[in-house]
């Protein structure tokens, strides 16, 4: 499970031509993978109903561990960027037996998929009920505060050329490349003598703002040590720079928890969409394409959420005004947030000619354990008499938070 992908996978049956089987709950259960094209809530209340079947769902604590070894991450890396694909999860591989009621997707002969999940990719799976649950600890380190540094390594002419041959094959379809790229990153820690297991981390980006073309990366399975490799002009004598960067422990006090320690993580949501009739009628006047009365339906939705009390601040900057949204509601859900949250961004979202001012703003800790963000807008964004919007209050269309816990293991008593 991870973005864009809940699905079933055996190693010893692969079969890239062949569409896979996609996962989702049923009963009321919302998604808990983010995919095209699909609500992730449901109506409370009543069981999922696919293919004129209901299904219901068995909620019993082998479901609360799927759940929950599924779902929890470190939410940011020791270096504080946003996690790529699935390295940053506590427990991997998770093993389940999984009951439900498998409906199989049209079978064209051709090119179309089979009609479910992301972008109907796949056959579907719906889960009634689960047991057995394992999952294996991670190397990816619990909550601990980290310092990084970075060191940059302009390869000579001929050895670049040897190390983007075996870079080169992410192109390729030959079975041999992971094993050609795997090796360049064992050649590429060996010049800082470092020791890895290539095969045991996970390929990426990992561009750490050098200027070039990037022939990819790698970091190690716990996160604090990673390569990223930048090709250069053929003109320049260094054809191929890498970059190595490293993380240690602040200190003893901020080292991450023991891998042995109990790690979960708990969503946090509220956003104009929980009214369920204005969310109808917008999907309504979404496609029907009326999107500036969409916008101002959801402005007037949003009016109601945090509407007691003192109201000046919706009047300050965004900054402002979304960390005081945040600190409002987080005192509702009970939640505390780090005392030394990084702002992260305040991001303008919105579409040119949009009628809406609409600004994200994101939060996180240094250790990885939080992150919280608020979607603000200002509907207009400008009249003729305030042309930039200044006396034009914001409006919070969502708020949400993810806080992750660690429960240090008890010792066995005798």
């Amino acid at each position: 499970m991870r973005f864009e992908d809940f699905s079933l996978y055996d190693p010893d049956c692969q079969a890239p031509h062949l569409p896979g089987v996609w996962l989702t709950f049923g009963g009321d259960q919302d998604e808990i993978a983010t995919y095209c094209c699909v609500n992730p809530t449901r109506k409370k209340g009543e069981d999922i109903e696919v293919g004129g079947h209901h299904v219901l769902l068995v909620r019993d604590e082998a479901l609360r561990e799927f759940q929950r070894v599924l779902q929890t991450q470190r939410l940011r890396r020791p270096d504080g960027h946003e996690c790529e694909g699935d390295e940053c999860y506590f427990y991997r591989p998770v093993t389940a037996t999984i009951t439900g009621l498998f409906l199989s997707g049209q079978d064209s002969g051709g090119s179309a998929s089979p009609g479910y999940g992301h972008l109907g990719c796949c056959h579907l799976l719906v889960i009634r009920q689960v047991a057995d649950v394992s999952a294996e600890r991670t190397q990816v380190p619990a909550g601990g505060q980290f310092k990084c540094s970075r060191k940059v390594w302009s390869v000579g002419s001929s050895y670049a050329t040897d190390l983007k041959n075996l870079l080169d094959c992410a192109t390729s379809h030959d079975e041999a490349c992971d094993h050609d790229r795997q090796t360049a990153f064992a050649r590429i820690a060996a010049h800082w003598n470092d020791r890895i297991d290539a095969h045991g981390g996970h390929e990426g980006p990992y561009i750490f703002y050098a200027s070039g073309d990037s022939t990819g990366g790698w970091i190690s399975a716990d996160l604090l040590t990673s390569y990223s490799t930048i090709a250069k002009d053929a003109s320049e004598t260094a054809k191929l720079t890498v970059t190595r960067q490293v993380c240690v422990p602040v200190s003893t006090e901020a080292s991450p928890n023991l891998p042995s320690d109990r790690a979960s993580c708990r969503d946090y949501a509220m956003s104009w969409r929980d009214d369920d009739a204005s969310a109808q009628i917008v999907d309504g006047l979404m496609e029907k394409e009326k999107f500036d009365a969409a916008d101002a339906k959801i402005a007037d939705a949003a009016k109601t959420i945090l509407s007691g009390g003192d109201q000046a601040w919706r009047l300050g900057d965004a900054k402002s005004a979304a960390w005081h949204a945040l600190q409002e509601q987080a005192q509702k859900w009970g939640v505390v947030p780090d005392a030394a949250l990084r702002l992260n961004e305040c991001q303008d979202a919105a579409i040119p000619d949009q009628k809406s001012r609409i600004i994200g703003c994101n939060w996180y800790s240094r250790d990885g354990m939080q992150v919280l963000g608020v979607t603000l807008r200002k509907y207009p964004k400008s009249t003729k008499a305030d042309p930039v919007g200044r006396d034009i209050p914001w409006i919070v269309t969502d708020i949400n938070a993810t806080i992750c816990q660690i429960q240090p293991r008890q010792p066995a008593v005798r």
